[in-house]
């Protein structure tokens, strides 16, 4: 079974600066199922820890505001098969894994949302960390879809992706689609209000999101050549790729 993860899992420290230094200076806050964070490690500056505990505020507090009406509306976008995507990129546009810059590249493939207090974050750290260890990144395309497109538009997401790395690329599309991408990834997510499942389109205000956490690494003729759980650590995440790609390359010779 795919793990789900716990709303209500601490971040850690390197996360909470992080997230306290670039979400609460950018980002709108929006309703998340998080508990309050923990105290501050000792080793943490009480900047930190005010920070923190401000994300976790703001998050509980949206619970009770209206949400506001998505940026835009993405019409229905004829979808692919198997492990190909067609999504709404950061323009805006139409984005498929046969255009740049996704094109001729290795895809590794998360989903999330933006408003995530912990699974997410780690997981785009880890990737971000990830480009800096391996030998050959060119070869490699970071991509993180939404399961969130009420919330999270092109700008907004791509904002999120580019704090861990410019080089990750968010999509996003409407629910259909999402949905249909999840599918075939086998990858699932889902919506809840008050301790109960709740279905699009009617997303009450204060709706939380929860989600599978695998994270797919696709060749270049989009095979799944390899699948990492969550929280695998940047330098074995890295090291699991090179060992995936070299496999995939010897393959073809």
């Amino acid at each position: 079974m795919t793990p789900f993860h716990n709303r209500r899992t601490a971040m850690t420290h390197t996360l909470k600066t992080l997230l306290a230094g670039a979400l609460l200076a950018t980002l709108p806050a929006f309703a998340e199922d998080a508990a309050p964070a923990e105290k501050a490690a000792e080793a943490a500056s009480s900047d930190t820890a005010k920070a923190t505990e401000t994300v976790s505020a703001e998050n509980k507090a949206a619970e009770t505001t209206p949400l506001a009406e998505p940026a835009a509306t993405y019409p229905a976008i004829p979808q692919p098969e198997n492990y190909h995507l067609a999504l709404v990129g950061p323009d805006g546009k139409t984005a498929t894994d046969a255009d740049a810059p996704f094109k001729d590249k290795y895809l590794l493939v998360a989903f999330g949302f933006t408003s995530c207090p912990d699974v997410c974050p780690t997981t785009l750290y880890e990737f971000a960390q990830m480009l800096k260890i391996v030998k050959t990144p060119e070869q490699i395309q970071p991509v993180f879809i939404s399961i969130d497109p009420l919330r999270d538009d092109p700008e907004r997401l791509n904002q999120y992706t580019g704090f861990f790395d410019k080089r990750i690329v968010g999509l996003t599309g409407n629910m259909d689609d999402i949905e249909a991408t999840a599918k075939r990834y086998g990858a699932s997510f889902g919506y809840r209000h008050k301790g109960k499942k709740v279905v699009p389109p009617d997303l009450p205000n204060g709706y939380t999101v929860y989600h599978s956490t695998m994270i797919y690494l696709l060749s270049p003729k989009r095979e799944l050549i390899d699948a990492f759980d969550y929280q695998s650590g940047a330098e074995k995440l890295a090291r699991d790729i090179e060992k995936a790609i070299a496999k995939d390359e010897g393959a073809k010779s």
